[in-house]
């Protein structure tokens, strides 16, 4: 009778994991899906350490996952709006039933979600931690597998009717317009940091090194990210594995103009 207590409690919960669906080599696999409902934090926990040892940044692109690879990329869509983001997991959580993933509170305004605090996501995976393939977001390939291109916008007229919209600037202060992505290597407040992070950069071999300036919500202080390259978004996943590779951990693929 021992025995077949033992068998038994040995075989239940392997049975009941084959019926959940899901096992753990799913968050690894390139382009899985997982729908459900997300959340965001914001002011309270910045600039505390999350899991994965780094701090949290609400104005950068992260998130928190249960299950997904520290340093993988997850593209988030709104099933409210079709609004969609790509951020860079480096937390655990949430761990409120129902919820499958916390965003940052830059990414949560990207998605137009601040206002309703929980909404109805889809989530895809672009990359399984900070190595591998890239896949590209939805929408920026063809069935024919040729990029479409980007709607182009006169980026000086709109920054001349609103001056808080980003502007984007070589380290030596002279203004850009790249077209496409980046990767994104680092998010400051002093600019004195971002343009050595810049320089940094160029030191390694990297010579299109662009500082990107933006404001708060409350447009109270400035935001300084530093991003190398300007390519299509599926080069830009390739270009961070080459920026890791030179020991710029956490750098993720950014366009360069759209918040």
């Amino acid at each position: 009778m021992k025995l077949k207590h033992i068998f038994y409690c040995a075989v239940v919960p392997f049975a009941l994991l084959q019926l959940s669906g899901t096992n753990e080599y799913d968050y690894q696999k390139l382009g899985y899906t997982q729908n459900g409902k997300a959340s965001y934090y914001g002011t309270k926990f910045h600039g505390r350490p999350t899991a994965s040892g780094e701090k949290y940044n609400m104005y950068d692109a992260t998130a928190a996952h249960k299950k997904i690879l520290f340093n993988s990329l997850v593209e988030v869509t709104n099933k409210n709006n079709g609004k969609t983001a790509i951020v860079r997991v480096n937390d655990r959580g949430p761990f409120k039933p129902g919820r499958i993933i916390d965003l940052s509170y830059a990414t949560a305004k990207k998605l137009d979600m601040v206002r309703d605090g929980v909404v109805d996501i889809e989530i895809r995976l672009l990359r399984a931690g900070a190595d591998g393939e890239t896949l590209s977001p939805q929408g920026s390939e063809t069935q024919k597998g040729k990029r479409k291109p980007r709607r182009k916008v006169n980026i000086k007229k709109a920054q001349k009717k609103n001056k808080y919209l980003p502007r984007i600037y070589s380290i030596w202060g002279t203004e850009k317009y790249p077209e496409d992505f980046g990767v994104q290597i680092g998010s400051y407040r002093d600019l004195k940091n971002a343009v050595q992070k810049g320089k940094d950069a160029m030191e390694a071999g990297f010579d299109e090194v662009y500082i990107r300036v933006s404001w708060t919500e409350d447009r109270s202080q400035r935001l300084f990210r530093v991003s190398v390259g300007d390519m299509n978004a599926t080069q830009a996943g390739d270009f961070a594995k080459t920026l890791d590779s030179k020991g710029f951990r956490g750098c993720f693929p950014k366009a360069h103009f759209n918040d």
